[in-house]
C-alpha cells in the first residue's frame, strides 16, 4: 500500500513556492540623487516629483530648494529649477496632475505659501495659509488640500496647535475646520491619508516644556460632512514619523518612523482595516526609516528618509500595492 503521506513534502513545497511567488517584495530602484528627508513628494502624470527637504553634511543641517523628477518609464532622475526657497517639513499631496503642499520652513522661519508643481516643472503660487504651518501633514479629498497638526515655529512646539485647514484650490482660499480637541497636547509629522470624504491620523509626536519629545499612539477620523472628529483604535506602538498610503477604499498601510533610543528607527508595517478597525501585520520596508510614501499607478514607492540621527537616506524602492492587499491578515 503506498504511503499517504509519501507526496507531503512535495505539496508543501509547491503549496510554498507559490506562497513565496506571490508575496509582497520590494524592488530597488535608482537612488535620489542627494539623500534627504521631510520633502515633499507626489505622483504627477505617472511620475514622481521630489522637492526640497533637508540632510546633513558635517554636522550641519542644510535645506534644500532643489527639485527633482523620476521617470519610472526610463528609471531616470531629471533636475528641475530650484523652488524660490528652501522648504521642509510641509503639508503636501498630490491629485495625478500637480503636486500641491503648503507651510514648512526654510531653516530660518515657518512658512505659510501654498504652491502646486506640475511634471514641467511649473511653480504656482495659490495663496497663503493664515499663519505657518511646520510638521503639519496634508491630504487630500473633496478638491482641497487639508493640512492638520504643526507649529508656527518650527524651534517651538508649544505654539503648536491641532487645527485642521481646507485650502479650496481653485481659489487658494483657506477654511478652519474643527480642530481636533481630544488630543491633550500639539500633534506633530501625524501620519494623514484621506479615503472618500474622510480624513485619517494616526501617530505623531509632541514635545514637553523640558523640550522632551513624546511619541502619540493616537488615531483619529475626521468627517467632511459633520466636521467632527472620531477616535478610532489606537496605533500598536508609540512611533513618530510613521507615513501612511491608501491601498483601497478601507486599507491604509503605515509603516516606518522613529521608536525610541533603545529601539531607534523602525521597519515594521500594518495596514489598518477600516471595515474592523484592526491593524494587521504587513511587509515590512526594506530598511528601517523615517520615509515619504508615494503612491503612483500600481506601485507604493518609498523615498528616502531619515535613518540615523543627524543622517538621511538616498534609498528608493517601490513596491506592488495589490500584493500587499493580497496579503492574509
Amino acid at each position: 500500500m503506498q504511503n499517504q503521506h509519501a507526496n507531503t513534502p512535495l505539496i508543501l513545497g509547491l503549496v510554498s513556492s507559490l506562497t513565496m511567488a506571490h508575496a509582497a517584495t520590494w524592488e530597488k530602484l535608482p537612488p535620489l540623487p542627494e539623500p534627504a528627508a521631510g520633502f515633499v513628494a507626489g505622483c504627477v502624470n505617472g511620475k514622481i516629483i521630489v522637492a526640497g527637504g533637508t540632510n546633513w553634511s558635517d554636522g550641519t543641517k542644510r535645506w534644500l530648494d532643489t527639485v527633482w523628477l523620476f521617470d519610472p518609464a526610463t528609471n531616470q532622475w531629471t533636475l528641475g529649477p530650484k523652488l524660490p526657497h528652501s522648504v521642509a517639513y510641509a503639508a503636501f499631496a498630490s491629485d495625478g496632475t500637480r503636486l500641491y503642499f503648503a507651510g514648512g520652513a526654510d531653516g530660518k522661519q515657518g512658512r505659510k505659501e501654498i504652491y502646486a508643481l506640475d511634471d514641467q516643472f511649473k511653480l504656482t503660487r495659490l495663496g497663503d495659509l493664515p499663519q505657518p504651518v511646520v510638521y503639519g501633514a496634508g491630504a487630500l479629498r473633496d478638491g482641497q488640500l487639508h493640512v492638520f497638526g504643526g507649529t508656527p515655529d518650527p524651534d517651538d512646539w508649544s505654539k503648536g496647535s491641532n487645527s485642521l485647514y481646507a485650502i479650496h484650490l481653485t481659489t487658494g482660499s483657506t477654511s478652519t475646520l474643527a480642530a481636533l480637541k481630544e488630543l491633550p497636547n500639539p500633534i506633530g509629522i501625524p501620519a494623514v491619508t484621506a479615503i472618500d470624504n474622510h480624513l485619517y491620523s494616526f501617530t505623531g509626536a509632541w514635545i514637553d516644556a523640558s523640550q522632551q519629545a513624546h511619541n502619540a499612539t493616537a488615531a483619529f477620523q475626521h468627517e467632511i460632512a459633520s466636521d467632527a472628529w472620531k477616535k478610532l483604535a489606537e496605533y500598536h506602538e508609540a512611533i513618530r514619523g510613521v507615513f501612511s498610503v491608501p491601498l483601497d477604499e478601507y486599507r491604509i498601510y503605515l509603516a516606518g518612523g522613529y521608536s525610541s533610543v533603545t529601539a531607534g528607527f523602525v521597519a515594521k508595517a500594518w495596514i489598518y482595516d477600516l471595515r474592523t478597525h484592526q491593524y494587521n501585520a504587513s511587509t515590512p520596508m526594506p530598511l528601517a526609516v523615517n520615509t515619504t510614501f508615494v503612491r503612483c499607478g500600481e506601485f507604493i514607492h518609498l523615498l528616502g528618509g531619515e535613518d540615523q540621527m543627524k543622517h538621511r537616506s538616498d534609498t528608493c524602492w517601490r513596491i506592488r500595492a495589490s500584493d500587499l492587499l493580497a496579503e492574509k491578515p
